[in-house]
């Protein structure tokens, strides 16, 4: 039992490690980038995430529009949601 939870560990960080962050979205440099995501939650434009999605704080909730955003308008529509400047915006699925 104990092989099969340490080889599920060593698989599960692996795949993690895999997993990169968040592309800017169009427009936005990298330095301008509001945050980073955290790992699972986002996976970028180019692969297939149609979703906006964003925190408005740190130790907040992800948050996502239920409604189409098109590329380029996720900032936007999260800083306004957020009625400020959201901490982390980017595109999941």
């Amino acid at each position: 039992m104990k092989l099969k939870t340490l080889m599920m560990s060593l698989a599960f960080g692996a795949l993690l490690s895999a997993c990169g962050g968040p592309l800017p979205e169009e427009g936005v440099s990298s330095g301008d980038e509001l945050g980073v995501a955290e790992q699972g939650v986002c996976e970028g434009w180019e692969n297939g995430g149609r979703r906006c999605t964003w925190k408005c704080s740190a130790d907040g909730r992800w948050i996502y529009a239920t409604s189409n955003v098109s590329y380029g308008g996720c900032t936007a529509y999260a800083n306004d949601f957020c009625k400020g400047n959201a901490v982390s915006v980017c595109w999941s699925r």
